[in-house]
């Protein structure tokens, strides 16, 4: 990853800290529109997903947006490497907004992996080993495509 990338990495960082902190919302998603801007500017952007979705995963509670910044930024790299990277977070730790994004590639009808995602959510839907919260997120997301 360049030093550009982890300098608009940490600025993500930073601002997830901030609203953590502050409850700041609107502040928070202004902050991130600029951030992804930003990360759009910049070349090699897709080095940044996995640092991304990592802050994601240890920052579970943040309201990143439906979709929200974030999200547009990820998937502008749709069917590029973006979905795999996406599954490794979700292996690591399924988080309410990763799971928001695996719903929105199970979206796509035509997407040819779209029954591997939606077996990934029904195994998690079924798990016992995830908390409370993400076993009945991954129920209702499977619940929308019945």
């Amino acid at each position: 990853m360049t030093e550009e990338l982890k300098i608009i990495i940490n600025k993500l960082e930073h601002e997830i800290q901030l609203v953590q902190e502050t409850g700041e919302q609107d502040e928070f998603m202004e902050n991130v529109n600029e951030i992804r801007d930003e990360l759009e500017r910049t070349e090699n952007n897709f080095d940044a997903i996995e640092s991304i979705l990592e802050l994601i995963e240890r920052s579970p509670d943040i309201d990143y947006g439906g979709p929200g910044p974030i999200a547009h930024f990820m998937e502008s790299h749709y069917k590029k490497g973006y979905e795999e990277l996406l599954l490794k977070s979700i292996d690591r730790k399924p988080t309410e907004y990763t799971l928001y994004l695996l719903h929105r590639l199970i979206n796509d009808g035509a997407n040819p992996n779209r029954i591997v995602y939606l077996d990934l959510m029904k195994k998690i839907s079924l798990s016992e080993e995830y908390p409370q919260n993400i076993i009945l997120n991954a129920k209702e997301s499977l619940a929308d495509f019945q």
